[in-house]
């Protein structure tokens, strides 16, 4: 079911649903095993840096957490789309009933205290899962936002622009409606005189105009924004993150599927490792997409590394059986020249390294790479850590990651396909955006691959609901 636009900023103070019931809930027991739940216990999950650049154990104390009632800070809780294995259900599930890591079930220490969906269906749980905890789900952005009331009521706003039936462009990419749910969310701030925390999932948008407008709008309202998907925070097997201040002169990210559907993700790799290069990020000056064998014959000539090609898949455990280019039908490239002069290049992969990600670089003289991981359990627990960064951003008001490390993967990739499509190199004088990651600290896990709690059980009983239909059928 889905509402037009033109009717969501109607009737503000009508609520679709006013859940005051109380009722059982299930999460409680399963989330009193957890090491993380003593009594009283006001510690928020962190991870405090080892000697090596790697995280180490989860201990850190923030401040914030009294912020709001009863010391959890109400969210709002927007979504085009709430169904098994969507992004809401593996992100906004875990906030609801705990966040399994490999160290153990940690408790939320934000409330989500509104919920809005656009697209209601026949397979939605969100409606459900509100219901069992308590929370109202409402029938606009605005309303969601001001808990029915005439002004902003929350504490912080969690979007999730990820699924959903929504048309392609003429370039083949899914019209994802981000910048007009964002303006939504910045208009009743605006008249709310008062801004707080945002997480937006994934790109800021599927357009650089649209990115821009959405990053220039934050920062005119003053608007703590924080983006990305949970690629930068999930493990590495070899736990590979390069020094600030590495001097990396070429390097490779590779993924699976399309520019559209997946390149953002292996864009995101590949900028969250080489923005730590020495100098910090610079910029891009151009951008230039590939297919079929117009990339074969970039790696045989040397313009992409086939060095960096081979070290990154050969870093992949569990890749399909065979030569990658018996197995490709039609590799997609985008090669990234940076304003300093490093080369990168984002690499598709599909029939290859379905499933699979990597990295690879030339790194201080050497040739370094690693696979990043992602949890194939029904945990889905990659998204544990990325709600661990979402949660430790919202209770610190600090983004884990620079916000300009979304804008320039949401430009790249946008200007990779665009110039796919003209067949030419795109020149990209609005991509010199220099920033640099000092002092940002994100969570991420220690182990190379998913352990402990991350693989389960999952889900709490009474939550069964939720189990995808492709774990039913292996059981």
């Amino acid at each position: 079911m889905s509402r037009q636009a033109s009717s969501r900023t109607c009737g503000l103070k009508n609520k679709l649903y006013k859940m005051k019931k109380e009722i059982k809930n299930p999460r409680r027991d399963f989330i009193k095993k957890s090491v993380f739940t003593a009594a009283g216990m006001s510690i928020i999950p962190g991870f405090v840096t080892g000697e090596n650049g790697s995280v180490t154990f989860i201990t850190e104390q923030l401040s914030r957490v009294s912020a709001g009632q009863n010391g959890i800070m109400k969210v709002a809780f927007i979504t085009h789309i709430y169904r098994n294995s969507a992004h809401a259900d593996v992100i906004g599930t875990k906030l609801f009933l705990g966040i399994p890591t490999d160290d153990g079930m940690i408790t939320p220490q934000i409330k989500i205290a509104s919920v809005y969906i656009e697209q209601i269906g026949a397979n939605d749980t969100g409606v459900k899962i509100a219901k069992m905890n308590n929370t109202p789900v409402y029938s606009t952005v605005e309303e969601a936002l001001t808990l029915g009331g005439d002004k902003l009521a929350v504490d912080a706003v969690i979007y999730v622009g990820e699924h959903g039936e929504y048309p392609n462009n003429r370039l083949g990419m899914k019209l994802y409606p981000r910048m007009n749910y964002l303006e939504r969310i910045f208009r009743v701030f605006d008249a709310s005189n008062k801004s707080v925390p945002v997480f937006t999932d994934k790109a800021l948008s599927y357009s650089w105009l649209d990115s821009k407008w959405i990053y220039d709008r934050a920062r005119e309202l003053n608007v703590p924004l924080m983006a990305g998907s949970s690629l930068p925070y999930g493990w590495r097997d070899q736990p590979l993150e390069h020094p600030i201040g590495t001097k990396i002169s070429e390097a490779v990210a590779i993924g699976y599927l399309s520019l559209d559907a997946y390149g953002f993700h292996v864009t995101e790799i590949l900028q969250c490792m080489v923005e730590r290069r020495k100098g910090g990020e610079t910029g891009v000056d151009s951008v230039e997409g590939l297919q079929g064998n117009d990339v074969w014959a970039a790696i045989d000539s040397g313009r992409i590394s086939g060095v960096l090609v081979d070290a990154a898949c050969d870093a992949v455990k569990g890749k399909v059986p065979g030569t990658m280019r018996d197995l490709v039908k039609m590799p997609y490239a985008v090669i990234v020249k940076y304003s300093d002069g490093t080369k990168g290049t984002i690499l598709m992969l599909n029939g290859y390294m379905n499933s699979k990600w990597a990295y690879a670089a030339k790194a201080n003289g050497k040739t370094v790479a690693t696979e990043f991981v992602l949890d194939s359990s029904m945990s889905y627990s990659h998204f544990s850590y990325l709600s661990l960064n979402i949660q430790k951003f919202i209770v610190t008001g600090k983004p884990t990651a620079p916000l300009e490390r979304n804008l320039m993967t949401s430009g790249i990739i946008d200007m990779g396909i665009r110039s796919l499509a003209k067949g030419e190199v795109i020149k990209t004088p609005f991509l010199k955006i220099k920033y640099n990651v000092e002092g940002y600290e994100p969570i991420r896990p220690v182990s190379p691959r998913p352990t402990g709690q991350s693989i389960g059980p999952w889900p709490p009983k009474g939550y069964e609901f939720i189990i995808p239909d492709a774990f039913k059928e292996k059981k």
